[in-house]
This record gives structure tokens, C-alpha cells and sequence, in this order.
């Protein structure tokens, strides 16, 4: 689309709308959910297990970070040992290796890696 310098209305119109979404858009970012209450679920969080229906790696000392939801989720810590308490996942390292760990099923590897992230399969 060609725009003549005639229209000056029409670029600025333009361009203050998508200013306005841009700033809507970061606003939805930043803002993010409200605070939790007692009876909201935690998607992930530290134990000193894997708790049941849950993906969990654990470090060597023994802490376990359980996660629940679905997808792609950031870890950017040491583990080395994955369980997986009903769906599939799959850890993927900086190094760009990945270890894969079936339903009902358990595995340990290196633990000198620092892990990206991992995707829980549903």
C-alpha cells in the first residue's frame, strides 16, 4: 500500500492505535494473575518428593520440583533424576541433549547440566 503524504490523519491514526495495543499488550504481561489464595493449585513448587499425578526432577540433594500443568516449563537449575507420576516428559539441557521420560516411569541422569526446560506431554 502506497500512502501519500494527504493522508497525514490516516498514518497517525494508524500509528496511535497500534502504540495503544502495544501498550495493552505489555500491560496484560506485566499485570499477570492476581495473588493466590489457599484454594488455587500450584503449578510448580519445591518438596521433598514427588507427589502424586505430578512430573518431578530432582536435585542430588534430594529437593524435588513437582510440576502439574501441561507444556513447556522453565527449570535453569541442576537435576539428576526425573519421575513421572502419569504423563510423559521430556527435559532438554543447555548442551542441546534431552532426556525423555515415559508415563509411570523413572530416570536418572548427569546432573552436571543445567536444565532449560521441560514439556510435560497430555
Amino acid at each position: 500500500m502506497v500512502l501519500s503524504i494527504s493522508q497525514p490523519r490516516s498514518i497517525t491514526r494508524f500509528v496511535s492505535r497500534a502504540a495503544l495495543a502495544a501498550a495493552l499488550g505489555t500491560a496484560a504481561l506485566v499485570s499477570g494473575p492476581g495473588v493466590a489464595s489457599a484454594g488455587d493449585v500450584q503449578p510448580q513448587y519445591w518438596s521433598t518428593k514427588c507427589d502424586d499425578g505430578r512430573a518431578c526432577v530432582s536435585k542430588v540433594s534430594g529437593d524435588t520440583w513437582n510440576i502439574e500443568k501441561c507444556g513447556v516449563s522453565g527449570l535453569n537449575d541442576y537435576f539428576g533424576w526425573a519421575k513421572s507420576h502419569g504423563n510423559a516428559f521430556t527435559i532438554y539441557f543447555e548442551n542441546g541433549s534431552a532426556v525423555h521420560v515415559w508415563a509411570w516411569d523413572n530416570k536418572s541422569f548427569p546432573s552436571n547440566v543445567r536444565a532449560r526446560q521441560v514439556n510435560v506431554e497430555c
